[in-house]
């Protein structure tokens, strides 16, 4: 008999080789006898079988007894003599599956656990039981972290509404998959613990995936060529979405004419905004071996100059009828190039040509016609964007192909577009959520963009959400409130999805978008030094297979597969248990490399990978991510950290209003160190109420943390960023300016 089941797992084991392809690191972590528990995290139903495959020895894994009794799985359980276990059936049943499991460990055997306790319908790692400390309590059985990447996006996984934009890319036949195994753990280490060690370890699996990955332009190209007829992308200018053939066509036939003006620049200033030629224009300069500089048209022209001095920018692609229109007050020193004079030069052989080289000319002889030198690498910079300037002045920050890449990937995974979805494509390609989401995204995806110039024209992104039937929105809390006052209920019946990143979404926004759109907008985060994304909400996944949540009030989402998040005590700079409040740390393939020719302000925040992002937040029971508050929006004040944003919370609940009208700042006290300057765009009467009203117990602030009447300051509007954020350092200013008339 033993001999029957040996060879049935060899014939097995024969199959899976022929179909998937395996990529493995810490394989030798893997003992090859004595007793062991192998945890790991679930994202398919082929992950028991990789797991036996790795081991290279039998591994009885606890199974669920209602997927036992599936008749696909019953013969495979059998077979590999899974252990049992159904919660619903008691304490006693429990308590005897896991003692079954103990005996076999304590008789030299593996036993494989999945802690999240079902598969991720979620694209993001579940929450983590204690069944496995039971296994090993009493034990010196080592415990081993297996992590396990891209079996969810096989035929296996159980991605809720997940359409073919997580078909991944393979050369060759075979599927890969990808496998990290860490070293032994202690066997009484709490969930959050082990789950946090599963998170840093899929770090190391979802960085194999670089070896089937390609350059942004390049998998772009793949993607087109792959639904040449489809009508994905349009414009308002474009009438209606533009087949992939003519993308194709319109790349090379625009590169080709672009190539001559580049001589020998590395980086390249852009000046257009979220249009198909914006595209188009940025994935030219990829394949060209071209560093994008999308600059940011609503900062002033010393910003500009700064920016072009640094990064070295001489030519700027742009656009007159743009440029007229936005009112853009350019430095000296740039050579424009006009789009519509480079659009005049492009005759119908040209058009042609261009359409026969983007549909059938290798990727290689598409990067030499427009201007490329080198072998393209992942390594490159794809774009050198400068952060938005809210706290000072902006810094350059140089992310690769891989950066982007690997985020747009996880990105995709945690979203979980379904084949219909449409986005909107209004963020500008100088904010990283627009050169993220509304540019590759799309692109590497196959996932439909309707482009709309400004987010700020409200009546116009009604009318290409209405007239283009988009699913997705993206934008910025501040934005949602524009929308709010303009839009007709109607015009937003086909959106699915509504997730803000770059500010907070107050409660007040969120309540009222939902009342009048029907849709309760979510919350994402991220950085720019992070290519944007750290974590999404999404829709939670429902169906017979179970429930799991994607989101939660209050939180951010779940950190994407291949993040991983750790907390620091702010003064020490010591890691603080997982649940407590402290500086969020990220780590990942999304962590840019430093900022560009400024190592000084590299070296305090990225360190052994990790980058600091300045704010405070902490993770939940369940791994939901929670931002407290700025570093940097903190007032000490009599020895104790006041935050800013929770007193602008506060205020706004108290006025009763949904838009931003309230602004805290901090400026220099000789009696406490700090004191509180508020600035409102309300009558002072009605803020001079508000401010009472802090002292009701149900805002719950210290008498320390409530700013005196003195300190309110009346101002037109709140300074805001072309981001949508608050300007920071305008808002200090403006305390500083009062302060100096006083």
């Amino acid at each position: 008999m033993g001999v029957f089941i040996e060879m049935l797992r060899r014939l097995v084991y024969t199959i899976f080789e022929s179909l998937y392809r395996v990529e493995a690191v810490g394989r030798e972590r893997l003992p090859r006898e004595g007793g062991a528990v192998l945890v790991a995290n679930h994202q398919s139903y082929l992950d028991a079988l990789l797991v036996m495959w790795l081991a290279g020895r039998p591994v009885r894994f606890l199974v669920a007894a209602s997927i036992m009794q599936r008749w696909w799985v019953w013969p495979f359980a059998k077979l590999t003599r899974a252990i049992p276990i159904e919660r619903h059936q008691g304490p006693r049943a429990l308590l005897k599956a896991l003692q079954e499991a103990r005996d076999e460990v304590a008789r030299g055997g593996l036993v494989g656990v999945f802690p999240e306790g079902a598969v991720t319908r979620t694209g993001t790692l579940l929450p983590f039981l204690r069944g496995y400390e039971k296994i090993l309590q009493g034990t010196d059985a080592p415990l081993i972290p297996v992590a396990i990447d891209g079996t969810a996006e096989t035929a296996w996984g159980r991605l809720d509404g997940a359409g073919p934009s997580l078909r991944p890319p393979r050369r060759g036949w075979k599927t890969p998959l990808r496998v990290a195994v860490g070293e032994p753990l202690p066997p009484d280490l709490r969930p959050p613990e082990l789950r946090q060690e599963i998170a840093e370890l899929l770090i190391e699996a979802f960085e194999l995936r670089r070896r089937e990955e390609r350059p942004l332009h390049a998998l772009a190209i793949a993607r087109l060529r792959r639904q040449p007829l489809a009508r994905l992308t349009g414009d308002h200018a474009s009438h209606g979405p533009v087949p992939n053939f003519r993308l194709l066509a319109g790349l090379v036939a625009l590169g080709e004419k672009l190539a001559p003006h580049y001589r020998d620049d590395e980086a390249i200033g852009v000046m257009l905004p979220p249009t198909l030629g914006g595209m188009l224009t940025n994935m030219a300069l990829a394949a060209a071996g071209r560093v994008s500089v999308n600059l940011n048209y609503t900062s002033s022209a010393r910003i500009l100059d700064e920016i072009r001095e640094e990064a070295g920018v001489r030519l700027l692609i742009t656009s007159r009828v743009f440029l007229e229109k936005a009112n853009v007050a350019l430095p000296e020193g740039l050579e424009l190039l006009y789009l519509e004079d480079v659009r005049h030069t492009i005759g119908r052989l040209d058009q042609l040509k261009a359409l026969a080289i983007g549909l059938f000319a290798s990727v290689e002889t598409i990067e030499e016609r427009l201007g490329r030198t080198t072998p393209a690498s992942l390594d490159e910079t794809a774009g050198l964007l400068y952060s938005s300037g809210s706290t000072g002045r902006p810094k350059g920050i140089p992310l690769t192909h891989w950066n982007m890449v690997a985020n747009v990937r996880a990105a995709l995974l945690a979203i979980r577009l379904p084949e219909h979805a449409r986005l909107l494509g209004a963020l500008p390609f100088f904010h990283s959520f627009g050169f993220n989401v509304g540019l590759w995204l799309p692109l590497l995806g196959g996932i439909g963009i309707a482009f709309h110039p400004s987010p700020l024209d409200a009546r116009g992104v009604a009318e290409s959400i209405r007239t283009n039937r988009v699913t997705h929105l993206f934008a910025t809390p501040s934005f949602l409130g524009q929308y709010l006052r303009r839009v007709d209920p109607g015009d937003f019946a086909t959106l699915e999805y509504v997730v803000t990143g770059a500010e907070k979404l107050r409660d007040s926004i969120a309540d009222a978008f939902e009342e009048r759109f029907g849709i309760r907008p979510v919350e994402g985060y991220g950085c720019t030094e992070l290519a944007p994304i750290v974590a999404l909400s999404a829709n939670d996944a429902r169906g017979p297979g179970g429930f799991q949540r994607a989101h939660k009030p209050g939180a951010v989402g779940v950190p994407m597969l291949g993040v991983a998040v750790r907390f620091a005590d702010p003064e020490t700079g010591e890691r603080v248990p997982i649940g407590k409040t402290g500086a969020l740390l990220v780590a990942g393939p999304n962590v840019m490399g430093g900022y560009y020719e400024r190592p000084d302000l590299t070296e305090p925040v990225l360190k052994d990978g990790w980058y600091s992002t300045g704010d405070l937040a902490h993770l939940d029971k369940d791994g939901f991510l929670h931002i407290t508050d700025r570093l940097s929006r903190f007032s000490k004040i009599a020895g104790e950290m006041v935050p800013h944003g929770r007193i602008e919370e506060a205020l706004q609940a108290a006025a009763g209003e949904s838009d931003p009208c309230f602004a805290v700042t901090g400026l220099p006290d000789d009696r406490r160190g700090e004191r509180l300057i508020v600035l409102t765009t309300l009558p002072l009467e009605r803020a001079r109420r508000a401010l009472e009203a802090l002292t009701d117990e149900i805002f719950d602030l210290p008498g320390l943390w409530i700013p005196r009447e003195r300190d309110l300051l009346p101002v037109e509007e709140i300074p805001v960023l072309g981001t949508g954020k608050k300007d920071l350092q305008r808002i200090r200013q403006l305390a500083l300016d009062a302060q100096a008339q006083q």
